[in-house]
């Protein structure tokens, strides 16, 4: 299924895989009502991670639960728009979940009408603390301990994921990593909250602009759901050709990209306030934990006692804070790579710098009638936004940003399209830099070439349309 088609208005409700009637039938079936609503993410990408949680009322034609909700509880909610011939009904679905909560509201000509609460497979990864894939083998080096890393991060990963039936095919690397002891009963998403390092190009690096979300937007069934991360770095080469921007490897095949919308199709608050002040951040600190001797039946033991800080901002700001972080690290005194002091901060302190001193959009609304269906995931996308209003009145605003959180809505009353979908927006850190001649922007025009407009981006992010778009 290509990324540009438009979401279809008709939505399917299923029950344990099974779909419910779209409206009373007098069969013993639940019967969904809209308006209902997904919402999903963070705001800020080092918050913990959340679920993406699901509201909606259902009638109980035939009052199964009318002496208690309870009954659906576990049951496995699932919302998918009706793409037709799909393997499942978890291909490229909106949400995949499970009931965690059920209240039963007055009677409707004597049917029961219950508000449900569910919850996708993050809440299921963040409340089961009995797991914790440790054999207790002397080859663990960490007996007592759970999440305990044992070979490739990747092949392990993937299989405490299997169990759960979440696949996973690709997670940062955890350097030097540090095990929960058995008796705090941690879960896996505490564990993967914690993995903020890696190693790129030999340099351990420390990374707080990751975001992990389940993905359902896979056309192989026996790939999703699956839980992935997003890094909000911009690093593709972009050039700007008429009022739009394209993407691509290189001049001579690029098309419009998906990826990107035209200001005119997202609704922007028009007065949108600075960021809260205790958002700016003039340090960061970094916790981890020491190697200490064996004892007991532990083989190693791990003591998180040290700290190390860095300066984020020079100038100081009312309501400036230290953003700490008890990350996934242990120094080793007999392994100088452990060394806390070589991990380079530069990746962390440029997020904080980029959240720092933008102007925040506190939400953006996708219109479902104009955007393709990529903008109605509940999932992270890094994006820009051409030609805004916003943009023109607030310096430094300009792509890319990184939706990270917001709330989903399907209203069958709705005039315009059944789907909204408001996010709330971070702001994503561009590594590529490049200013263009006046002379090179007065040349684009409705005949200019590739090779005439080949700038970075945001070279015209003041500049009104020019041109056709070809």
């Amino acid at each position: 299924m290509s990324s540009a088609n438009p979401l279809p208005e008709t939505c399917h409700v299923y029950l344990d895989l099974s779909p419910l009637p779209l409206q009373s039938d007098g069969s013993a079936d639940l019967v969904a009502l809209s308006p209902f609503t997904i919402t999903w993410g963070v705001s800020n990408p080092w918050d913990d991670i959340t679920p993406n949680v699901l509201k909606i009322t259902l009638i109980d034609q035939a009052d199964r639960f009318s002496k208690s909700g309870d009954l659906l509880m576990g049951h496995r909610l699932t919302i998918s728009p009706d793409w037709g011939n799909t393997a499942t009904p978890v291909n490229f679905c909106l949400f995949d979940g499970y009931v965690t909560d059920v209240q039963i509201l007055d009677h409707d000509g004597g049917r029961n009408r219950l508000s449900v609460t569910a919850s996708d497979r993050i809440y299921i990864l963040k409340t089961d603390c009995r797991q914790g894939p440790n054999t207790n083998t002397s080859a663990n080096m960490a007996r007592g301990w759970q999440w305990w890393m044992q070979g490739q991060t990747a092949e392990t990963v993937q299989k405490w994921l299997y169990y759960d039936g979440v696949q996973n095919y690709w997670w940062p690397w955890s350097i030097f990593p540090t095990p929960f002891s058995a008796e705090q009963r941690k879960s896996f998403i505490d564990w993967a909250q914690s993995c903020r390092t890696r190693q790129v190009n030999s340099k351990y690096q420390f990374e707080i602009d990751r975001t992990a979300y389940i993905s359902y937007q896979g056309a192989d069934p026996k790939k999703i759901p699956s839980f992935e991360a997003l890094y909000l770095r911009w690093t593709i080469d972009t050039v700007l050709t008429g009022p739009r921007i394209r993407t691509g490897d290189d001049n001579t095949d690029i098309t419009v990209d998906c990826r990107y919308a035209d200001a005119g199709d997202v609704i922007i608050d028009p007065e949108p306030s600075l960021s809260a002040a205790d958002e700016y951040y003039t340090q960061l600190e970094f916790k981890y934990s020491h190697r200490g001797n064996g004892s007991g039946y532990k083989t190693v033991e791990f003591n998180q006692d040290g700290s190390r800080s860095v300066q984020v901002e020079q100038s100081a700001r009312e309501g400036d804070t230290c953003l700490s972080i008890e990350a996934n690290w242990t120094q080793y005194d007999n392994q100088a790579d452990s060394d806390p002091g070589k991990i380079d901060f530069t990746l962390a302190m440029n997020t904080i710098r980029e959240s720092n001193r933008r102007l925040r959009l506190p939400e953006v609304t996708f219109r479902g009638d104009r955007l393709n269906q990529l903008f109605m995931y509940c999932r992270p996308t890094v994006m820009v936004f051409i030609g805004s209003k916003f943009e023109r009145s607030a310096p430094a605003t300009y792509g890319p940003w990184a939706k990270i959180g917001g709330t989903l809505t399907y209203d069958v009353t709705n005039r315009k399209s059944h789907w909204t979908h408001k996010a709330r927006l971070f702001p994503a850190v561009n590594t590529k830099t490049g200013t263009p001649t006046c002379a090179q922007m007065k040349a684009m025009t409705s005949t200019a070439t590739f090779a005439d407009c080949n700038w970075k981006l945001g070279a015209l992010r003041y500049v009104s349309k020019i041109g056709e778009e070809p």
